[in-house]
């Protein structure tokens, strides 16, 4: 008996697996039935997204080094404008270029500093900006030279006709003896206007030698030298010249050559030094001895300025210029 239930019940079995396996329906078909057509479900195959990197055509502007047919050439702008091209392009030692200017010869270095950019300008340019290929780029760098040209063009428009009708107007108003004593002030041979150090006068002391030199209410022409053929020679051709020209010096100068004999053994002029002796540390006498032992120094003794001469023929043609220039104050 239970192995004819058990046989039923394997038919059974078998008889409800095979209704389920009619009621089945594959996904090709589903598909493709009315009731579940294509216009229900849609199936779409996703394409990969794809990344283009598009490379520079030159690697200006990331701070490398610039091709060759960049940097053999010569940047006018960098040397022409210097310090305002420096600001553009970051380079601010190129400030550097017109503070050179204020010191005495600082503009010889400024030039070759600035004739050093104009080799490096290229480079520096190439490194700080981002050009579209090398064409773009010189005509970017030319741009400068443009701007300073049509600058150049303007000053010299407006200045130059100025200037000549400045220098036409002072022609015409100034007095014919001044206009020469202004070219006088050109002279290389001279300095400009210098003072005497105030530690100078401090430490002079009335006992000093020539310490009653600042007393004095005229113009000096201080010399100091050794005594021999030659500075006795230059000594006659001053006073000659001196006395030549009394109507446009006036008394307003004193001649004040202060020859020195020297001893045997002493040879050149820094052997007499020892005789410029002070109470102090320093005087006016040691002064003079250093400051005017190789030149001629003109002496205003009530506003202690001076200036030093090279040359006896450049003294009295001085002379006559300081005479104008300090009378006028």
């Amino acid at each position: 008996m239970d192995n004819i239930n058990d046989n039923d019940d394997i038919k059974k079995n078998e008889n409800e697996n095979e209704n389920i396996n009619d009621d089945e329906t594959s996904v090709e078909e589903f598909l493709n039935s009315t009731s579940y057509g294509k216009d229900k479900i849609t199936i779409t195959k996703q394409t990969p997204k794809t990344v283009h990197i598009e490379k520079p055509e030159n690697n200006s502007g990331m701070g490398e080094v610039a091709p060759y047919s960049i940097t053999k050439y010569f940047n006018w702008g960098t040397f022409l404008f210097n310090w305002i091209w420096g600001l553009k392009y970051k380079k601010f030692t190129l400030l550097l270029v017109p503070l050179l200017c204020f010191i005495p010869y600082g503009f010889i270095v400024a030039i070759i500093y600035a004739l050093w950019a104009g080799t490096k300008g290229n480079q520096w340019a190439w490194e700080e900006v981002q050009y579209k290929n090398e064409e773009d780029f010189h005509a970017s760098q030319r741009e400068w030279v443009r701007i300073w040209l049509v600058l150049a063009g303007i000053v010299l428009i407006i200045g130059l006709p100025l200037y000549l009708f400045t220098t036409k107007s002072i022609s015409k108003t100034a007095p014919k003896d001044e206009e020469t004593n202004i070219f006088d002030n050109y002279n290389p041979k001279s300095t400009l206007e210098l003072s005497i150090p105030e530690e100078v006068l401090k430490n002079t002391d009335s006992k000093d030698s020539n310490a009653d030199l600042f007393l004095n209410d005229k113009y000096i022409i201080y010399w100091m030298r050794p005594e021999n053929d030659q500075t006795i020679t230059n000594k006659n051709f001053i006073e000659e010249e001196f006395n030549k020209n009394k109507e446009e010096l006036g008394d307003s100068f004193i001649l004040y050559p202060d020859i020195k004999k020297l001893n045997e053994q002493n040879t050149e002029i820094i052997d007499i030094d020892v005789n410029a002796t002070c109470i102090n540390s320093t005087c006016i006498n040691k002064w003079l001895y250093e400051n005017c032992d190789k030149g001629y120094c003109i002496i205003n003794p009530m506003t202690r300025k001076y200036y030093k001469v090279w040359g006896t023929k450049n003294i009295i043609p001085k002379a006559i210029y300081v005479k104008t220039k300090w009378g006028k104050k």
